[in-house]
């Protein structure tokens, strides 16, 4: 059975994809030990490099996610006095934002950490998030912190009597965690390809970010979801408070041709600019792709006709399905969503499996079939090969299999889709 992460592993990461900030867990040191090696491996910090500095109590050798150990006792008599010595200590480390997120089983106790947190005369840079939603899927742990960290910061209009200013060149990045593979590839290509509209990316909420970044986030001209999943109920957020508009790409994440088109004149209509230049960015890849494509397929017959399976999140399983099949020519035999897709995304990857004549392929497991290619997590792609469900795998969400990157890479944007070409012909070729 494969696992997917939770909302108590996106609250974390939420919190710890900010630069200066720092999650405080309350809790046992079993539920440390996955989420420090998790943070650390997908956004090192210059702590990183200096274990040794963190070998005290409550770090236990790990720069991140620092916890207050919790035992059996404190779970019956209460764990207050313990809470305290422990965010005294780290308060001391930690010069940012501290967030303290209850583990499930802290969580039952009802202790009132926010006592402890004004004893200290902390409270402006400390926060408890009492409940993430713990089983629920991870986009929801991550959007509930996300929001609990906005309403704390509560980013304002400069000036409460006029309307407040807007930057006509300035975007937000909404819906990108430390939990989406190659975060920072696409933190660049989004960059890049927006440069291309005359636009700046100001904050990316929340992958690299830095609490200053947030609160100047009220002045962008829009945000930009990229995973609705992870970004939707923060767009909201900022569409009530500031009426900043959001934007979301028809076919989901900009992934393939036709999304990166998609979501790139989405965005130009909305600030009423010309995309004229992204676009031809757009075209040149294509060009250059179907050099590439038209020779594979010359001595192989491939990739048309060749088979996929997906295990993913419906904004990013719609734009693949829709471009894999549209595109090149192949044929989707299985496609599973994680718990927790955005449902939009769902109805439209379904309606296009209808449309297409590929109905039993909706919401089947991967491992009822064979295909040439699947697209999953390592771990569910281990056990595909393992029981012959799948000749090429490719890696598309976390967990990963633990590959060194020294380049960095992604799958959105353009460079994205040449990069998931790249890995889809040499997979193909291959089998």
């Amino acid at each position: 059975m494969i696992f997917s992460p939770d909302a108590f592993t996106g609250s974390i990461l939420a919190v710890e994809g900010i630069r200066d900030a720092a999650v405080i867990l309350n809790g046992p040191t079993g539920c440390k030990s996955y989420h420090s090696f998790l943070s650390d491996r997908q956004f090192p910090r210059e702590s990183s490099h200096d274990p040794l500095s963190f070998q005290d109590e409550f770090y236990f050798g790990q720069p991140r996610v620092p916890c207050t150990c919790l035992d059996g006792e404190d779970y019956i008599r209460g764990s207050l006095e313990k809470f305290e010595s422990a965010l005294a200590a780290i308060a001391a480390k930690e010069k940012g934002l501290l967030v303290v997120i209850n583990s499930p089983g802290a969580s039952l106790v009802g202790d009132d950490l926010e006592s402890v947190i004004k004893k200290a005369g902390i409270q402006n840079r400390c926060f408890v998030v009492e409940n993430t939603g713990f089983s629920l899927p991870a986009a929801r742990g991550f959007e509930n912190t996300a929001l609990a960290l906005l309403e704390h910061l509560k980013p304002r209009p400069l000036s409460r009597s006029l309307p407040h200013p807007v930057s006509l060149k300035k975007v937000n990045l909404i819906g990108l965690s430390l939990l989406h593979k190659h975060w920072e590839g696409s933190v660049a290509e989004m960059k890049r390809l927006l440069a291309f509209l005359g636009l700046e990316v100001g904050t990316v909420f929340l992958a690299g970010t830095s609490l200053d970044e947030i609160r100047e986030s009220r002045d962008a001209a829009c945000n930009i979801v990229l995973f609705p999943e992870y970004g939707r109920r923060v767009a909201e957020w900022y569409r009530e408070r500031f009426g900043t508009p959001a934007v979301f790409s028809p076919l989901g994440a900009p992934i393939g041709f036709d999304a990166n088109e998609s979501l790139l004149k989405e965005v130009a209509a909305v600030l009423d600019i010309d995309p004229a230049r992204a676009l031809v960015e757009i075209r040149k890849a294509r060009q250059t792709s179907y050099k590439q494509i038209s020779r594979f397929h010359s001595f192989s017959g491939l990739p048309k006709g060749a088979s996929f399976s997906i295990r993913a999140e419906s904004s990013l399983a719609f734009p693949l399905t829709h471009w894999l099949y549209s595109y090149l020519g192949m044929a989707p035999l299985a496609i599973k969503l994680l718990p927790g897709s955005d449902p939009e995304a769902a109805a439209s990857l379904k309606a296009f499996l209808e449309e297409k004549g590929f109905c039993e392929a909706w919401d089947r497991d991967p491992a009822l079939e064979s295909a040439d290619i699947a697209f999953a997590d390592a771990h569910t792609l281990q056990l595909l090969k393992s029981k012959g469900c799948c000749k090429a795998v490719i890696e598309i969400i976390l967990p990963d299999g633990g590959y060194i990157h020294f380049i960095p890479k992604t799958y959105l944007g353009v460079s994205g889709t040449l990069l998931l070409l790249e890995e889809i012909i040499n997979g193909l070729r291959s089998t």
